[in-house]
């Protein structure tokens, strides 16, 4: 049966149906460890970031190895949130860009991977979940961060003259000594006014892992 058959997809390292294993050249040892070595570069660059910024940094991945799969110059005109299948993905192009994603993450991802994640943004936000990265200062203060910013948009919305307006302000004004014990506590009375940023954040941080 004449048929056309991409032996590239195997370059990886990933299986191949005995059938079809005459006509594919397996990859040596120093290919492997070159894409091992990758992989692992990718995964110290993804541990470095800010959480808020892993995922982009994984959608810009799905987007490039995309790009690569359909032949496309750059992924600037590949679509986030447009089904793969529309995209013009097949069974063998989803398998491609199954073995290429995880050449580059070092992650052993399931065969199904591109059907049970539909689009490339959702398989940015799947492969997000696959590594485990423990909480960083950064990390941290950022969520602080955010919620704060959550908090002053709330009060906007606030009427001063509400009794409800009266009871919040109380609690933050009661927060904020708090706050400043504790700061007191760790730079001293004196270095309070010089206090940088991170000390803010920092027991803001703990302030609310104790509240």
């Amino acid at each position: 049966m004449p048929a056309k058959i991409n032996t590239a997809m195997a370059a990886s390292g990933a299986p191949v149906h005995p059938l079809l294993a005459a006509l594919v050249r397996s990859a040596s040892r120093r290919a492997v460890a070159a894409e091992a070595a990758g992989g692992q570069a990718f995964v110290d660059t993804l541990r470095a970031l800010p959480a808020d910024k892993r995922e982009r940094a994984l959608r810009d991945l799905v987007l490039s190895h995309v790009a690569v799969v359909l032949g496309r110059g750059d992924s600037a005109g590949v679509e986030p949130t447009r089904a793969f299948r529309e995209l013009g993905f097949d069974s063998l192009t989803a398998v491609e860009l199954r073995n290429r994603i995880g050449a580059a993450t070092g992650l052993r991802l399931p065969a199904t991977l591109v059907f049970d994640n539909p689009t490339p943004a959702a398989l940015a936000a799947y492969l997000a979940t696959q590594f485990d990265f423990a909480d960083t200062a950064a990390d941290r203060s950022a969520g602080v961060g955010r919620e704060l910013d959550r908090l002053e948009a709330a009060l906007d919305g606030l009427d001063p003259a509400d009794d409800e307006f009266r009871r919040i302000t109380d609690r933050l004004h009661g927060l904020l000594d708090r706050l400043a014990d504790r700061q007191a506590d760790v730079v001293g009375d004196d270095d309070l006014e010089s206090a940088t940023a991170e000390n803010i954040f920092d027991l803001i941080d703990r302030e609310l892992e104790t509240s």
